[in-house]
């Protein structure tokens, strides 16, 4: 089976974690400094800027990770299929979550139920990324002690 290179993951991961970071960074510019009325709707943009911000950094982190971990060491399948499927998990997540708001900020509106349509799923997949990636690298950290032990 002709499987994705960890690298290309790698790539396409940070590619979606800086498309994260520029959305928070539109959305934050997109904020008034003297809201009009009670600043609800203001305040609902900074938590969506929060929002955007964690999930970049992290999606970031994953896909750090699982370059750092391929390109310097060989990892074992298994720590290397967690780390790969932590990353695809963090993508996946601005995907459904950061890419309908930047769509719907750079159109002028969709429909709500676009927007909301993968949320739920968006944001289950960003506790599966990092514990994927998680314990993909303690895997392959356990595998590397091992592995020295030995020799």
């Amino acid at each position: 089976m002709n499987r994705p290179h960890p690298r290309s993951i790698a790539a396409a991961t940070a590619l979606l974690g800086v498309v994260s970071l520029l959305t928070a960074a539109l959305y934050f510019t997109t904020i008034p400094e003297d809201p009009p009325g009670d600043g609800f709707a203001a305040g609902l943009v900074g938590l969506f800027v929060i929002l955007c911000l964690i999930i970049g950094v992290l999606t970031l982190a994953e896909a750090g990770l699982l370059f750092l971990v391929t390109q310097f060491w060989d990892p074992a399948d298994r720590s290397q299929q967690l780390l790969s499927i932590g990353a695809v998990a963090g993508g996946l997540s601005v995907v459904l979550l950061v890419v309908p708001m930047l769509i719907a900020q750079v159109v002028g509106g969709l429909p709500p139920a676009f927007l909301t349509s993968g949320s739920g799923i968006g944001l289950l997949l960003v506790p599966v990324g990092i514990g994927c990636s998680g314990i993909g690298a303690v895997l392959h950290l356990v595998d590397e002690f091992r592995t020295e032990t030995r020799v």
